[in-house]
């Protein structure tokens, strides 16, 4: 199966930060301990109170942040023609999955390099507390159904600024060239299903598809068999489909097809299978061929005046 992970993450950069800040958390809890064993009214005590306070919110913040967003491993694939996104932990606890359809999904953005405010100094400790307390998801995944999902934490202190060197840009082009080409792959196997569906229709219906199929697109896809005439109006159909894997067909154009073929009187009462599918299809005469093309052809034209 093929997988598009988040390489970009210095993982290991962050390990001795996540392990060595629950125990200034706790030193810090201590010290609001302390002061609140001993609370008085008095402004020190009380200043001292609320700055321990607003640390521990911070480096509590900072830790749960770092074990959700910046050491867990980041992965997309595809499956059952959903685009699966997963964040695991210790390459075992799930701790965000998300599943798109991929014939929904619209676009795929890069939300662009983020500077942080720590101004790239990490090798000062207390730095990793501001720094995992502001994940930033880089990728955005924008749908036909108007929702919009974040993945992929961009978390490289040292992502170099020329993006023929950036990990995160061939990450996210990976990601977006491996959704593309299954939603392509999606399109073509539904456009064939399609097209198998229109060859399996009762005859009436397949010869009118036909010959409005050769009409729109000026050709027409000729075998013959037996001394008569096989017409086919779809490259994708006679190219793919299994039925006519045995058969060879010509593509010609209309207007030569009509000059050389329909319009010439011996050829008048021969006659011709249209949509033929391997099995059947619509037996007409060149001249009811003719006919009816040109009754397509003048309704037409008749509507755009």
């Amino acid at each position: 199966m093929k997988k598009v992970k988040n390489d970009a993450q210095p993982f290991a950069l962050y390990i001795i930060p996540i392990l060595l800040l629950p125990f200034i958390d706790f030193f810090v809890a201590f010290f609001m301990y302390g002061m609140i064993a001993q609370f008085e009214v008095d402004f020190w005590i009380i200043y001292g109170l609320v700055v321990s306070t607003f640390f521990f919110y911070s480096i509590t913040k900072a830790i749960v942040n770092g074990i959700m967003y910046f050491i867990p491993r980041e992965e997309c694939y595809i499956e059952d023609n959903n685009l699966i996104y997963r964040r695991i932990f210790l390459f075992k606890f799930i701790f965000k999955e998300l599943k798109i359809p991929l014939l929904d999904i619209k676009n795929i953005k890069d939300r662009g390099y983020k500077i942080s405010d720590t101004n790239g100094d990490f090798l000062n400790f207390m730095n990793y507390i501001e720094f995992f307390s502001k994940p930033y998801e880089r990728i955005v995944i924008e749908t036909k159904s108007g929702k919009e999902y974040k993945i992929f934490v961009d978390a490289d202190p040292y992502t170099f600024r020329n993006d023929d060197d950036n990990k995160f840009i061939r990450t996210y082009n990976k990601l977006k060239e491996m959704v593309i080409e299954e939603q392509n792959k999606l399109f073509f196997n539904q456009k064939i299903e399609n097209l198998s569906e229109k060859y399996n229709s009762p005859l009436d219906e397949r010869y009118d598809f036909i010959l409005n199929k050769i009409i729109d697109e000026e050709i027409l896809f000729i075998a013959k068999k037996d001394n008569n005439y096989i017409v086919n109006g779809s490259y994708d159909a006679v190219e793919y489909l299994e039925v006519f894997k045995n058969i060879y067909f010509e593509e010609v154009e209309l207007d030569s097809f009509y000059s050389y073929v329909l319009s010439k009187k011996e050829n008048q009462d021969k006659k011709v299978w249209v949509g033929y599918n391997g099995t059947d299809g619509k037996e007409v005469t060149m001249s009811k061929f003719k006919e009816d093309i040109n009754e397509i052809r003048d309704s037409r034209n008749i509507f755009k005046n």
